[in-house]
């Protein structure tokens, strides 16, 4: 952990890029669950991974981005979820070797907190909190929280990773056309929520491509 915080204080660091749509190129069947592939088609997730490797990445994000026991629900693996993690992070870890960082991929639940959805903060950081356990017992870098459209459901995600977790926290809002997250989130506000909660890392990722990203 220290010398990745060491490394990204010296240098610029590159993280690598998409995961579903290579995988959706190597195979993975329309209506599937994508993180189920880090079981029963491990080979195929490191080869990307590899790819990655060979282009360049400092940073290898783990194909755990839905992850969640939220979202594996949806095809009937929530019983699997420590296992999934886990795996995701020892495939990474083996395409990484010694030279590269493995950050373990933590998207958004689909759901709303409380006043606009259902879900309260203390159920969130409690699905949060099986995912970072796993990566944690599995031995990842560091934790990026990447896609996140609610600032409230960022902050839940940090508190799990503080809870259950001693991993850097990389935290990614997406933002509109607009300059503000679906839930009307500023920039500048996502910015100093975050930094009050000491994640280390504070940025965007997805949807305004490179120039719509380096202005916000």
């Amino acid at each position: 952990m220290a010398d990745f915080l060491k490394a990204i204080r010296e240098r610029v660091l590159v993280l690598d890029g998409a995961m579903g749509t290579m995988l959706q190129q190597r195979g993975l069947p329309p209506g599937g669950s994508p993180e189920e592939m880090n079981l029963r088609a491990a080979a195929v997730v490191e080869g990307v991974h590899r790819e990655y490797v060979e282009a360049g990445a400092d940073i290898l994000a783990t194909h755990t981005f839905g992850g969640s026991r939220t979202k594996l629900s949806h095809y009937g693996l929530e019983g699997r979820l420590a296992e999934i993690n886990r795996a995701g992070v020892e495939i990474a870890r083996r395409a990484a070797g010694n030279d590269r960082w493995v950050a373990a991929s933590v998207g958004p639940t689909g759901r709303f907190l409380q006043p606009v959805g259902d879900a309260g903060f203390d159920e969130m950081v409690e699905i949060f909190g099986e995912q970072v356990t796993a990566f944690a017992e599995a031995g990842a870098d560091l934790i990026i929280l990447e896609t996140f459209l609610d600032i409230r459901e960022l902050r839940a995600a940090v508190v799990a990773c503080r809870e259950f977790s001693g991993s850097p926290v990389m935290a990614l809002m997406t933002f509109d056309d607009g300059g503000r997250t679906v839930l009307g989130t500023p920039p500048e506000a996502a910015a100093v929520t975050l930094d009050a909660l000491g994640v280390e890392m504070i940025g965007s990722n997805c949807g305004l491509g490179i120039d719509g990203i380096y202005g916000i």
